[in-house]
């Protein structure tokens, strides 16, 4: 390489080092300048940290984890008086949201600064009207709570001054949360089978250890079949209970003679306006003296689901029958069916009148080839036996299948 050449190829890098050191201390501050940044970036020692996303002068959401002040000096102080430092709720609906005002007093004669402290986190404080209170003036914390568990509480929050004498202010609110109403049964009476004809008591009850007062208007069931009374719970029951409001739910359902599915329905009103009403249902299953059991068999319709049939194969299900003994064994007298082909017949596997019950095996059965049809819970099928029983001398069951 020629020496000129050399000497411009020189020239050349001192150049660019130099743009690049220029360009470099344009964005990478001086130490100097590092530390005058960070000084300005300082929070204010008379300004609560933010959390993240916060607005560092938000007074309802700003806090310190420490006391941000120096105890105040000299002869004249300030002093903090707080009339009130805990509060007794008492008691809460679940859900709730507990409120209570706490009112801190300047009586000392220099400024009284104050700052938020952490809170329990199912405590929220706010309404802190004066960061600074002057001497023989006030200010009003807001603390407001909303446990969701059941059972006792305590719930509290830190405000830290520059008084010397008091630097913390703790302050705390306690009680217990209660179900705000609580109804036996919750969602109604769930009878299931019973095969015999008596009335069957229906007993509940409404209470609530939170609510005042509470009336019930008025009573209303879906039929004659049902009946049902409040009756108001006496002082020593709600002493006992712990309540203030209680009644019984005294009702019946009246005997039904056949067997069939029952779907009753009570609806208790109330005067309150959160709870206008309380919607119970009386469900179960009438079976009569005869019980039928089998994985096919659903009571509450009577309903026997056959399913799926392959046509040129068939189907036969079999169920077990137990029934009280009669004057003699038990027969099915005739046997109708929809579709017609479907057929019914008993096999007696325990009988005799000295047992309880007998015991008899059912088989249904759809014969091979027979014709295709689909019926279904818009259109079921039907399956009526008579029998020579005195408490069983019909019985009407649809049927579900899928001749294919």
């Amino acid at each position: 390489m020629k020496p000129l050449q050399t000497l411009a190829v020189i020239v050349t890098l001192i150049v660019g080092l130099g743009i690049l050191s220029w360009v470099f201390s344009k964005v990478a501050p001086t130490p100097q300048q590092q530390v005058q940044r960070n000084d300005s970036a300082a929070p204010d020692s008379e300004t609560p940290d933010s959390a993240a996303g916060e607005s560092p002068g938000d007074p309802d959401k700003d806090h310190y984890r420490q006391n941000p002040f120096k105890p105040a000096t000299g002869q004249d102080l300030p002093k903090a008086e707080v009339p009130e430092i805990h509060f007794p709720f008492g008691r809460m609906a679940l859900g709730d949201t507990g409120k209570h005002d706490f009112v801190v007093k300047n009586v000392g004669k220099a400024p009284l600064k104050l700052a938020r402290g952490p809170a329990q986190c199912k405590c929220t404080v706010s309404g802190l009207k004066e960061q600074e209170v002057p001497p023989g003036g006030e200010t009003v914390i807001h603390l407001a709570w909303t446990p969701k568990d059941i059972g006792e509480f305590s719930q509290s929050a830190t405000i830290y001054s520059n008084d010397p004498a008091m630097p913390e202010i703790n302050l705390g609110v306690s009680g217990e949360m209660f179900p705000e109403i609580v109804v036996t049964p919750t969602n109604g009476w769930t009878l299931g089978p019973f095969s015999n004809s008596n009335d069957i008591p229906l007993v509940g009850s409404l209470e609530s250890s939170v609510v005042e007062k509470l009336a019930i208007t008025r009573i209303e069931t879906s039929s004659d079949q049902v009946k049902m009374e409040a009756i108001p719970y006496t002082a020593e029951e709600l002493e006992q209970k712990n309540l203030r409001v209680g009644y019984h739910l005294k009702g019946h359902l009246k005997g039904i003679e056949a067997p069939t599915a029952v779907k009753e329905s009570v609806v208790i009103h109330t005067d309150l306006e959160k709870y206008p009403k309380f919607d119970l249902e009386v469900t179960g299953t009438r079976t009569g003296a005869l019980t039928i059991i089998g994985p096919n068999w659903f009571a509450g319709g009577p309903l026997i689901e056959l399913g799926s049939i392959e046509q040129a194969k068939g189907k036969e299900v079999k169920f077990t029958v137990m029934i009280a003994p009669g004057e003699e064994e038990l027969k099915l007298t005739e046997v109708t069916a929809d579709p017609g082909y479907v057929t019914a017949r008993l096999k007696p596997e325990q009988t005799g009148k000295e047992l309880a019950r007998e015991r008899y095996s059912l088989f249904v059965t759809v014969p091979p080839d027979s014709p295709k049809g689909i019926w279904t819970s818009s259109n079921p099928g039907k399956l009526v036996l008579k029998t020579n029983h005195p408490n069983v001398k019909q019985l009407e069951i649809k049927l579900h299948l899928n001749v294919d």
